[in-house]
């Protein structure tokens, strides 16, 4: 064998995207070790350790299927094919329905690039998609990023930002775990705790920063946004806020009309006045104030607004009395106190005021919040909400807090400007929820089985699936099943037949990260991070005739007449128009393999120039586009929204929790990640486990009204004795000895309610009982 090489990359196995080496040596991966000097190599996690054991496990899929046994068998049975017979067929059917039914009537699916090794090829695939015309992608986006990354836009107009770990002084984890899905997040937390920093965290389970924290509220699941205008209303009532942010850059000053319910606008009060000029409140009462929303500039000092009250003011239709708009987010908090929350969230009152002590007495706080928040059915309002604290602490883009942006401008290749208008008004699920993933053609899994199955409004003909694996990731399974029996064709790309897959007619092997090459422009553990672009050389020819996801669509698009579109079909072309803006190229990078370091750095208050890139140009706590749609325009909250406790026989609530061993459905097939940890776990109180005869180790019981489940117990001191935490991504599949039934958690959870803006489920916050086996 020849020497071992040591070949820079970094790992694409979940959201942290490690920094390492991977050692190879006469065309093999050997080994893959961290590298300290990227922004993200400190460690490596248990999934990137075992990279060479995927990378050559005897199941590995390396040429491409055809289905020979009807849909539905029991055991199905494939033919090999060639690259060629499998990508025309595929792409024969995808023209067929194209031109005579339209491209709507083909549905994709496509997994999570924040946990697998699709991260390099996602903006590819999703170009291809809206190329085609299809406005239907099932992305999982609703039960995971949607809330922090888009929801988050209706307060702040971007993404929630990178935390400023670094420099911050105190450190907000709301329902984010990174010990478990983030490695180089959670070394930079560590960094900013052992400087100092304090800790918050809002999360149910006793995790390792739970129980490190300065202030830890033990939430019951699905009612964080209790918890957020609590913390609202002890912010607004004790003046703890950045009351200069709050009038210049936000639209708290603003008043709303009480009749319409839109912000007070210079027309309304004065003939001739501007649509765009909206009004604050003078102090002492004098003359309304006017912001430009089309120039995006105050035409007077906001420095003279009111912040609170109703101020009466003459219409055009008479005098009305007006409240800001802050008044207005003060009234939706006002029945929160900390003893309300109590009972309606488990968080003891005093712990509550502690946590907005620290939180509005911080120089600066840098937060992330995530799946904890954003699997239930009130998860865009509870961003709301939290965004709307946030906001208020005036830490957003501040150095310290949450930065949004980049080290430097790159172009987007996912095709957003591809799809056409009258395509995007075709998605499944838009006009039920008009604000949500749906505008960005992401639709929920549920409406696709629907539309296979009913023809409404319109039928699904066909299903291709990028790596997707609903089976075992989304709930409704027995609905799936029947709708993947149902389909015209359904195509699968995938290391593995996995659940999903072994519906297709056709499935296709795809290469790993460590086979090809993968372009990452910027690494968000940290701003510093943010800095570093990497083209990953492949470590290793493909294992088999497996091929990229890149290769896949790009070939199909050859056939189906978009290489105009597609880069011509060269993938370098694309990679140079994305880092272009930035003064990179391909050559360059790959010059560089460990990456380069841009000179700039992400910029601080970037609002300071432009404004927020909202439509009023404003953080906006008071939202006119939801009012519009029907939707709440401040973050209030109706208590019968919060997960009902009128579930008997189920009366433990039941969430989920991830795990460092495995991401989603993947991995419980790598040998060593199975020897860590055997069985599906739950989570459970010593003294509730004591109540129903349960040991350590048991197997036991899960029972929802749609469905049940086995796992082990795992006792878990510190966790409430009335909630019980499972882990999703388990199947039948997996043979678990004990678990006859199957271990599949999605399947035992309720659907008929949902997020009423982006589609969530209640993955996190449901109801079951428990009983020893």
């Amino acid at each position: 064998m020849s020497e071992p090489t040591r070949i820079p990359a970094f790992c694409t196995q979940c959201r942290s995207r490690c920094g390492c080496t991977a050692t190879v040596a006469g065309g093999k991966l050997l080994r893959i070790e961290p590298l300290p000097e990227h922004p993200s190599g400190s460690k490596l996690c248990p999934k990137g350790l075992a990279a060479p054991e995927l990378v050559y496990h005897p199941d590995r899929l390396t040429r491409p299927l055809r289905r020979t046994s009807p849909k539905g068998a029991a055991h199905p049975t494939w033919e090999a094919i060639s690259w060629d017979e499998a990508l025309d067929e595929i792409a024969g059917h995808m023209a067929r329905i194209r031109d005579t039914h339209g491209p709507e009537q083909v549905s994709f699916s496509v997994t999570t690039p924040s946990g697998t090794h699709i991260s390099d090829a996602i903006s590819w695939i999703e170009r291809f998609i809206r190329a085609y015309g299809s406005p239907n992608t099932i992305y999982g986006t609703e039960i995971c990023n949607w809330h922090k990354d888009f929801a988050s836009r209706f307060t702040y107009g971007t993404d929630i930002g990178t935390p400023d770990f670094a420099r911050t002084d105190c450190v907000l984890l709301w329902g984010h775990n990174p010990t478990a899905t983030w490695l180089a997040r959670s070394t930079e937390v560590q960094k900013a705790i052992r400087r100092g920093a304090k800790l918050v965290v809002i999360d149910p389970r006793p995790t390792m920063y739970a129980r490190r924290a300065d202030a830890w509220l033990k939430v019951r699941p699905g009612t964080d946004q209790a918890v957020a205008l609590g913390l609202l209303k002890l912010q607004l009532e004790s003046d703890a806020f950045d009351q200069g942010f709050a009038r210049r850059w936000s639209n708290a000053a603003l008043l709303v009309h009480p009749e319409t319910g839109l912000l007070l606008r210079e027309s309304d009060v004065a003939p001739g006045g501007g649509e765009n000029i909206l009004l604050a409140a003078g102090v002492g009462g004098s003359r309304p104030l006017r912001y430009d929303a089309a120039s995006k500039n105050w035409m007077d000092d906001p420095d003279g607004a009111e912040l609170f009250g109703s101020h009466e003011i003459l219409s055009l239709s008479g005098s009305v009395l007006c409240r800001t708009v802050l008044q207005t987010l003060r009234d939706a908090a006002a029945d929160y106190t900390p003893e309300r929350v109590e009972g309606l969230s488990g968080v003891p009152a005093e712990d509550l005021r502690k946590a907005a002590e620290i939180l509005t007495g911080s120089a600066s706080v840098a937060y992330y919040a995530w799946n904890g928040v954003g699997q239930s059915v009130t998860a865009t309002q509870t961003d709301r909400a939290i965004s709307s604290f946030y906001a208020l602490t005036g830490h957003y883009g501040a150095s310290g807090g949450n930065i949004p942006g980049g080290a430097a401008r790159f172009n987007d290749i996912s095709g957003q400007d591809l799809l056409s208008d009258t395509q995007r008004a075709k998605a499944l699920g838009l006009a039920e929820r008009p604000l949500g993933p749906g505008r960005h053609g992401w639709v929920t899994a549920r409406d696709v089985y629907r539309a296979v199955l009913g023809g409404t409004p319109y039928p699904v003909r066909m299903l291709f699936s990028f790596g997707g694996n609903p089976l075992a990731a989304q709930p409704d399974t027995a609905l799936a099943k029947q709708a993947f029996g149902k389909l015209e064709f359904h195509v699968h790309t995938d290391f593995f037949l996995n659940a999903s897959a072994e519906f297709a007619d056709i499935v296709l092997p795809a290469a790993t990260s460590w086979e090809r090459e993968g372009l990452r422009n910027g690494f968000d553990a940290s701003l510093e991070g943010m800095r570093k672009v990497q083209l990953r050389p492949a470590a290793i020819a493909p294992v088999g005739e497996a091929r990229s996801d890149t290769d896949i669509v790009l070939e199909l698009s050859r056939r189906l007449g978009l290489a105009e579109t597609m880069f011509d079909c060269d993938a370098d072309k694309g990679h140079d128009h994305m880092l272009a803006p930035a003064g990179l190229d391909v050559a360059t990078l790959r010059a560089e393999p460990e990456g380069v370091t841009l000179d700039g750095e992400v910029q601080e208050k970037p609002y300071l120039a432009a404004g927020f890139p909202t439509p009023s140009g404003l953080v906006e706590l008071y939202s006119e586009q939801f009012l519009k749609h029907g939707q709440r325009p401040v973050p209030s909250l109706d208590p019968s929204e919060l997960p009902s406790a009128l579930e008997q026989p189920f009366p433990l609530r039941l969430g989920s929790a991830k795990t460092v061993v495995y991401c989603h459905s993947q991995h419980r097939n790598i040998p060593s990640l199975r020897r860590l940890q055997p069985d599906p776990i739950l989570e459970i109180a010593p003294e509730l486990a004591e109540t129903r005869g349960i040991a350590e180790r048991d197997w036991v019981e899960i029972s929802t009204r749609a469905g049940t489940f086995r796992a082990r117990a795992k006792l878990a001191r510190g966790l409430a004795p009335d909630a019980v935490f499972a882990q999703h991504g388990w199947t039948i599949a997996d043979a678990v000895p004990g678990a006859p039934l199957g271990a599949n958690l999605n399947g035992a959870v309720p659907t008929e309610r949902a997020d009423p803006v982006s589609g969530s489920i209640p993955l996190r916050c449901s109801w079951c009982e428990v009983r020893k086996v």
